[in-house]
């Protein structure tokens, strides 16, 4: 197989995804399409998913897996141009935009059918309340199959960073 024929990685296609989007030449309007989109109607999916989703090889793109790249990309949409990189981890993000203890737990504990309405609301909430999203975390969360270790990194950052934070008197 040569250079030009190599399969992306799942990490190659992050940060090409997260660097396209960040991109003016991408437009206003398919941003716009992707913010749009909603991610519980994969067949309903706007030419600007297709497009991207182009460079993702077949065995990663299909059934749930597709799904999996749609929620994705419409996290990251929702967060860009400015917010959908750069930040830092989940865990200590929602702590500093005062994420309460009941989201987290609801966040958390949220079956793989739901992700899909309780991960746009949590991008819209940091970025309403000015954080960056860490995109490689984001897409760990997302797009593998095993979600527990994700789960178990963003309460430890989050309670690490309660942990840190002065105390209110």
């Amino acid at each position: 197989m040569t250079q030009a024929e190599a399969i992306p990685t799942e990490d190659e296609l992050v940060r090409d995804f997260t660097n396209r989007l960040g991109q003016d030449s991408f437009g206003t309007g398919p941003l716009a399409e992707l913010r749009r989109m909603d991610p519980r109607q994969p067949a309903a999916a706007p030419p600007a998913l297709h497009r991207l989703l182009a460079r993702v090889p077949d065995e990663l793109s299909h059934g749930q897996q597709f799904d999996r790249w749609l929620l994705f990309v419409h996290l990251l949409a929702l967060a860009a141009p400015e917010r959908h990189r750069g930040g830092q981890s989940l865990g200590t993000a929602l702590f500093a935009a005062g994420y309460s203890d009941g989201r987290l737990t609801r966040l958390l504990e949220a079956p793989e059918a739901d992700l899909s309405v309780v991960l746009p609301r949590m991008v819209r909430f940091l970025v309403a309340h000015g954080e960056r999203l860490d995109p490689f975390e984001l897409a760990h969360l997302t797009l593998r199959r095993d979600k527990a270790p994700n789960r178990l990194r963003i309460a430890r950052d989050y309670y690490r960073a309660e942990a840190r934070a002065p105390q209110a008197t």
